[in-house]
């Protein structure tokens, strides 16, 4: 019989389980911590102290058409922005990082910024050339550079102190740094464990986590030490992977202090579980999501600044 399960995320954010292709396939190694996969591991309770959520947003604000000497490529202009915010039993929102982009395909590419006035405001879209011709190719170079600038925030916040740095999505960097800094990725989007271990990940409970296995990408040696924790009680509708994130850290920490990592990490993420009314709750962190929107009001009105370019575009002879 056919089992139908739901999941939590409103439609319009796709789902917290789905096949992407920014996740390249990795080696799994699933016994660096132990072989025995039977029962989960509870964590004792979280210790306190300030951490760190770190996370970007990106916004198209124009899709293109780019000509040149008879060469048509898609383009684009858009925003990102990269925050933090620091949670010590408050809110504390800094650090936010504004770029505008203006990124064609297809190699073509334009050697000056563009420049214009909205009000007061001085806005400036530093042209980038996508080699690229897909239609969705400067898109995933809009998400690149928002992937980019949340990475050097955190290796910067991570560098410059001894709090805990919890980035949202991947952690790839193997650069050293005084701080710990854990990945936090809430999207399902490839499968890296085997049946047999994957069948404890439906099993957690609320602050318990799988143990950690090493991933590489193929033909590089193992690079990070990741698990799966669950942040809320399965719901009777939901899907058994559902309210589960996969964390990461560098293996260049050493599997003792990945394990002491992983269980301050698994203990502490429950509390912090979005809220019902966030559309990708419970995965999308609640200090994440407030993060989100602050960022969002930060990369100004999407409104008015698409007046502004389509005015540039006329301006030009577009």
């Amino acid at each position: 019989m056919l089992a139908l399960r739901a999941d939590p995320w409103t439609p319009d954010h796709g789902m917290g389980f789905e096949a992407r292709l920014d996740e390249p396939p990795a080696r799994v190694d699933p016994a660096v911590e132990r072989s025995d996969w039977d029962r989960p591991v509870r964590p004792s309770p979280a210790e306190g102290g300030p951490v760190w959520f770190v996370d970007g947003v990106r916004r198209i604000e124009l899709r293109l058409l780019a000509d040149e000497d008879g060469r048509r490529a898609y383009g684009l202009f858009g925003s990102v922005a990269a925050g933090a915010v620091r949670s010590d039993g408050r809110a504390t929102f800094e650090r936010a990082l504004v770029r505008r982009l203006l990124i064609t395909g297809g190699g073509l590419g334009r050697p000056e910024p563009v420049r214009l006035r909205l009000g007061g405001t001085a806005l400036e879209f530093e042209p980038l050339s996508e080699p690229g011709g897909e239609p969705d190719d400067p898109l995933l170079r809009l998400q690149k550079e928002m992937q980019r600038a949340e990475l050097d925030l955190a290796l910067e916040l991570a560098g410059s102190g001894e709090e805990l740095v919890l980035a949202d999505g991947r952690w790839s960097s193997q650069r050293p740094t005084p701080a710990p800094v854990v990945g936090v990725v809430k999207r399902w989007s490839r499968e890296y464990l085997e049946p047999r271990h994957e069948a404890l990940v439906a099993a957690l409970g609320p602050g318990e986590r799988t143990p950690l296995f090493a991933l590489a990408e193929p033909d590089r040696d193992f690079e990070r030490y990741a698990w799966y924790v669950r942040l809320v009680p399965l719901r009777p509708a939901w899907h058994d992977h559902a309210g589960v994130v996969r964390c990461e850290t560098r293996s260049g920490i050493g599997l003792e202090a990945a394990v002491a990592l992983a269980d301050r990490v698994s203990a502490l993420l429950p509390a912090f579980a979005g809220r019902p009314s966030d559309p990708r709750a419970p995965q999308n962190l609640a200090p994440v999501g407030a993060l989100e929107a602050w960022l969002q009001h930060r990369l100004g009105h999407r409104g008015l600044i698409r007046r502004a370019l389509t005015a540039w575009l006329i301006e030009q002879g577009g």
